[in-house]
């Protein structure tokens, strides 16, 4: 399983993410990849996989044969890395899931953490933690980066009960290396953990200036209990909460003018959910079981996003993200009825299909975990165009690249 990132320009965008170590998880490398001046870093982890059931995933193999043009540098270990970018200057921030975020400065992993807040974060069961960052598009005049992180609510990290965790975005500023604790300001708040699990996590900026977060269905519907679990949380299609859905705010946290969900029987749901019947302004879309990872076009002229759904048993999907759509979890799943290789084809009326589907059955993987769009002038014309997407399961990367005739062609690239 790895956590990939391009850098262009002194940039990193998000390209193959993993997902977030379970408990006993141990050292991580930090991997470099180069190509011409392009770098790709890499985590490499044994972690417990996201959003699988019954499923433990597997220790990565030291082995790799990588593409021509390809080199494979450690640069340096962590424990538990889930997440990184990039400041405007080539620093790079990485992510611990405990609640630390660790600095890549020249080259060099420094010692002493830029924020650690590991008091506050739940991270010691099942998939939660600090799990996302992005740094603000005005960084070099304001500092700010941004986190997603599992809030500590009750003295006690337990699930399953009334009195758990929430899942919150909160920004904080940045001076120097340091990351201020006290500067946190909470953006987003209240989306309960319930069972655990399907947390998602990852959170960035669209080219409209706009910051997007995803949040998962929580494993379990929190209103219900435990006869509402995988594959019977049908919570992602109700829009009076933010579980399952991909949400869209302003810096500061306000509502934007164009989201879909504004005016009457509309309210804000930053604070929680709200009665059944109105929609939370803060959805952006819906409909998803665990979007880890989610990841921008730097291609597109606008904001292009694909959002990768971590399926059940079945099927992963990467989804073309259309302001308002339903993409159809837990009635859908991949592009077939919830469950089934067979019964597919077009969504009930109101639902989207994913853009880019895989089943675990024809593939042998079955977790995507993080993709990213390929700059079109960074690799050649064989890349051009083209969308790495990672899966846990199979501990591989994939290449997804136009095929002319409206579908893609998808290469096997690790």
């Amino acid at each position: 399983m790895r956590y990939v990132e391009e850098g262009l320009n002194g940039r990193v965008g998000y390209a193959a993410a993993h997902s977030p170590p379970g408990e006993g998880d141990v050292v991580t490398s930090f991997r470099v990849r180069m190509l011409g001046v392009a770098a790709v870093v890499a985590l490499v982890s044994s972690a417990t996989v996201i959003g699988v059931s019954g499923s433990s995933g597997g220790a990565l193999a030291r082995s790799e044969t990588l593409p021509a043009g390809f080199t494979d540098t450690v640069v340096a270990t962590m424990s538990r890395p889930v997440a990184l970018t990039s400041t405007p200057d080539g620093r790079i921030l990485v992510v611990d899931q405990s609640g630390i975020v660790r600095v890549m400065k020249n080259g060099v992993l420094l010692a002493t953490p830029a924020l650690d807040i590991s008091s506050r974060v739940c991270a010691t069961n099942s998939e939660r933690g600090m799990l996302g960052i992005a740094v603000d598009p005005h960084f070099s005049v304001n500092g700010y980066v941004y986190v997603y992180y599992t809030f500590k609510k009750y003295p006690k990290c337990k699930r399953d009960i009334a009195a758990v965790p929430v899942n919150r975005v909160s920004r904080f500023t940045m001076t120097g290396d340091v990351i201020s604790p006290s500067s946190e300001r909470i953006l987003i708040d209240e989306m309960i953990s319930y069972h655990g699990n399907h947390n998602a996590g990852d959170v960035g900026f669209g080219k409209d200036g706009m910051l997007y977060a995803s949040d998962g269905d929580g494993g379990c519907d929190y209103r219900i209990g435990l006869t509402a679990c995988d594959p019977n949380d049908a919570i992602s299609q109700s829009l009076n909460t933010l579980q399952g859905k991909v949400l869209r705010i302003t810096p500061t946290g306000g509502i934007p003018k164009d989201n879909p969900f504004t005016g009457a029987g509309t309210a804000r749901c930053n604070h929680g959910a709200i009665p059944a019947g109105q929609k939370c302004q803060e959805i952006y879309l819906f409909g998803l079981r665990n979007p880890f990872r989610f990841a921008f076009d730097p291609n597109a002229t606008g904001t292009r996003l694909f959002v990768n759904d971590t399926g059940e048993n079945t099927w992963e999907e990467v989804n073309n993200a259309v302001k308002g759509a339903n993409y159809g979890w837990n009635v859908r799943e991949g592009n077939c009825v919830e469950g089934s290789l067979m019964d597919c084809g077009p969504p009930p009326p109101g639902m989207t299909n994913p853009v880019f589907s895989y089943s675990h059955t024809a593939t042998g993987c079955g977790a995507i975990t993080g993709g990213a769009f390929i700059p079109n002038t960074l690799w050649g014309t064989a890349y051009a165009g083209g969308y790495l997407y990672s899966d846990y399961v199979c501990n591989k990367i994939f290449l997804i690249v136009p095929n002319g005739a409206g579908g893609v062609h998808v290469i096997q690239h690790q």
